[in-house]
C-alpha cells in the first residue's frame, strides 16, 4: 500500500508539473518569437525609411553601406526590392542554410509590396530550422515604391528555447525527486496506523482479543479511528469474556443441583414399585446425559478462552498416554487400539488442549466402532506440519454429515440414541484452530471415518522441555530429546494394555 500511495503522490506531482511546465515552455517559445519579430520589424521599417528618399533621389546605392554594416554585425540578410519586385540591393552572406530561401519568393515580400506591415511569423520551436522572414513596405506618401525584407537565422533563438526547456525539465525532475524523498516519510506517517490496525485485526481474528493499537502518530482521522478500534476491541473482549464466564458459571453451578437430584432419584428408586423402576433408570440416564452436556459446554467455553498457558507438547507421547487411559473402555467395547508414531513430534499448544483433542476423537471412535480397530497415527511431513490421525472402522459419515459434524450440538440422524452431547468435534475444531491447525474429516475405505488434525510443528526448541510454558509465538530450534515411541498396539483385551513391539494389526 505504501508503494501505491507513493506512486499516487508522484503521479499527482508529475501531472501538476506537466500541466504547469508545458504552458511555460510554449509561452517562452512564443515570447522569444515575438521579441525576435519586434526587433526585425523595427530594423526592416528603419531600412524602409532610409530607402524611400534614396529611391526618390535615384541614388539607392547610398543605402548599401548601412545594409552591409547591419549584415556584418548581426549576420542577417537584407534585400531591397522595387515596386515591381525586382531586387535592387542585397547584403549578408548566402552561405547559411537557413537564409537560402530567396526573399523574392517569400510571401512576406508580396504582402509588403501590397502595402501591408510586417506579419508575425510562426512560433519558433527547437525542431523548426527555417529562418524568420520579416518584410516592411517602402512608402512615398501613400504609394508603395518597394519593400525591405530581412531573413534572420534562428539558431540562437532555438538554442535559447531549448536551454529554457531543459531547465524546466531539470527543475521538474528535481521536484519529482524531492517529492519522492518526501513521500517516503509522509506515506510511512500516514500508513503506520493503518499497518498497526491491520496487524491488530489479524491478531483479533486469530483469537487474541487483547490486541490494541498504540495511538502515537499519524493523521488525526486515523488516530481517531485507532481510538475507535481500541474501544471496539475492548468491548468485544469484555463481551466474550462475560459470555464465556456466564457459560462456564452456569455449567458449573448446574452440575451441583443436578448431582443432588440424581442422588435423590437413586434413593427413591428402591421405594417405587418394581414396575415403575424403569422410569427412574431412564430419568437417571437423562440426568447423566445432561451432566455430560454441561461438562462439554464447560470444556468448549474453556477451549474458546485464552487463559491457558502455552506449552511444548510431544504429540507421540501424549497419544501413547491417552491410548493407555482409554484402553480399559476399549477393552469393554472389544475395540483394538493401535498407535503408529515413530519419533518425538513437538507442537506448541495450550496446556491440556492436545489431551482433550485426543480424548474427544478416541471417545467418538470407540463409541461408534465397537468390535473394530481404532488406529492413532502421528507423523510429521518433511519440513511441514504434524498430522494426528484417528481412524476407526465404524459406519462413518456421509459427505453432507461430515460438513456439519464440527457444528455445535450436531448429531447424526442415526445417533440420537447414542450417549453424547454433540460438542466433541466442535471442541476439537476450536482447539485445533487455537493451535494454528485444522481439523478435517474424510471417509475410510471400505467404511469408517478418518479424523485428521494438522498442527504446526515446533521446529526450534532449544532448551525447551515438555510441559514448560512457552510464548505462543515462540519458534524453538531443536526438538527436545525424549524416548522414541515405536509403533505400538494396545488391544481391547484384558492384560494387553502394555505396549507390544508390533503394530501391524490389533491384538484380538
Amino acid at each position: 500500500m505504501r508503494r501505491r500511495l507513493s506512486l499516487l503522490f508522484l503521479t499527482l506531482v508529475a501531472g501538476v508539473l506537466v500541466a504547469v511546465g508545458l504552458p511555460l515552455g510554449f509561452s517562452y517559445a512564443e515570447t522569444t518569437t515575438q521579441e525576435l519579430f519586434i526587433d526585425r520589424a523595427a530594423d526592416a521599417s528603419r531600412f524602409a525609411q532610409l530607402t524611400a528618399p534614396a529611391l526618390a533621389r535615384g541614388d539607392i546605392r547610398t543605402v548599401q553601406t548601412e545594409l552591409d554594416a547591419y549584415a556584418d554585425v548581426y549576420d542577417i540578410r537584407v534585400d531591397v526590392f522595387d515596386a515591381a519586385g525586382e531586387l535592387l540591393l542585397s547584403a549578408g552572406s548566402d552561405s547559411g542554410n537557413e537564409t537560402r530561401p530567396v526573399a523574392a519568393k517569400a510571401p512576406e515580400r508580396s504582402a509588403a509590396l501590397l502595402g501591408r506591415g510586417p506579419q508575425m511569423p510562426p512560433t519558433i520551436f527547437p525542431w523548426r530550422s527555417g529562418p524568420v522572414t520579416v518584410a516592411a513596405p517602402v512608402l512615398q506618401g501613400s504609394q508603395v515604391v518597394g519593400a525591405v525584407v530581412t531573413v534572420s537565422p534562428t539558431e540562437r533563438a532555438r538554442e535559447a528555447i531549448m536551454t529554457r526547456w531543459a531547465l524546466l525539465v531539470g527543475a521538474g525532475l528535481l521536484t519529482v525527486a524531492a517529492a519522492g524523498l518526501l513521500t517516503v516519510p509522509l506515506s510511512r506517517w500516514i500508513l503506520r496506523p493503518v499497518h498497526r490496525l491491520d496487524e491488530a485485526v489479524q491478531t483479533l481474528t486469530g483469537g487474541n482479543y487483547d490486541a490494541r493499537v498504540p495511538v502515537e502518530s499519524g493523521p488525526p482521522e486515523l488516530r481517531q479511528l485507532t481510538l475507535g478500534f481500541n474501544a471496539m476491541a475492548a468491548a468485544v473482549s469484555r463481551s466474550l469474556t462475560q459470555q464465556r464466564a456466564l457459560i462456564a458459571d452456569a455449567s458449573h453451578q448446574l452440575r451441583n443441583p443436578l448431582s443432588a437430584l440424581r442422588l435423590r432419584v437413586e434413593d427413591l428408586a428402591d421405594s417405587v414399585p418394581h414396575a415403575d423402576r424403569s422410569l427412574g433408570r431412564e430419568a437417571i440416564v437423562e440426568m447423566d446425559r445432561l451432566t455430560q452436556l454441561l461438562d462439554d459446554t464447560l470444556a468448549l467455553a474453556r477451549a474458546e478462552g485464552d487463559t491457558l498457558a502455552w506449552i511444548a507438547v510431544d504429540v507421540s507421547r501424549s497419544a501413547r498416554d491417552r491410548l493407555r487411559a482409554w484402553s480399559h473402555l476399549a477393552e469393554r467395547a472389544d475395540v483394538g487400539l493401535v498407535l503408529e508414531a515413530s519419533e518425538p513430534t513437538w507442537v506448541l499448544a495450550p496446556s491440556g488442549a492436545l489431551d482433550h483433542v485426543l480424548d474427544a476423537l478416541l471417545d467418538n471412535a470407540i463409541r461408534f466402532a465397537p468390535g473394530g480397530t481404532v488406529t492413532v497415527t502421528v507423523e510429521q511431513r518433511k519440513a511441514g506440519p504434524i498430522l494426528v490421525r484417528v481412524t476407526d472402522e465404524g459406519p462413518g459419515l456421509t459427505a453432507g454429515q461430515r460438513a456439519l459434524a464440527t457444528g455445535r450440538y450436531w448429531r447424526g440422524p442415526d445417533q440420537q440414541n447414542v450417549a453424547g452431547s454433540g460438542l466433541g468435534l466442535a471442541i476439537v475444531h476450536t482447539l485445533a484452530e487455537r493451535c494454528g491447525g485444522l481439523l478435517s474429516l474424510r471417509s475410510r475405505d471400505p467404511h469408517g471415518l478418518v479424523a485428521e488434525v494438522e498442527l504446526p510443528a515446533l521446529v526450534d526448541a532449544e532448551a525447551t522441555h515438555a510441559g514448560d510454558p512457552v510464548a505462543p509465538d515462540a519458534t524453538p530450534s531443536m526438538a527436545p530429546s525424549v524416548e522414541n515411541h515405536s509403533n505400538d498396539v494396545m488391544a481391547g483385551r484384558p492384560g494387553s494394555t502394555a505396549a507390544l513391539p508390533d503394530a501391524t494389526t490389533p491384538a484380538r
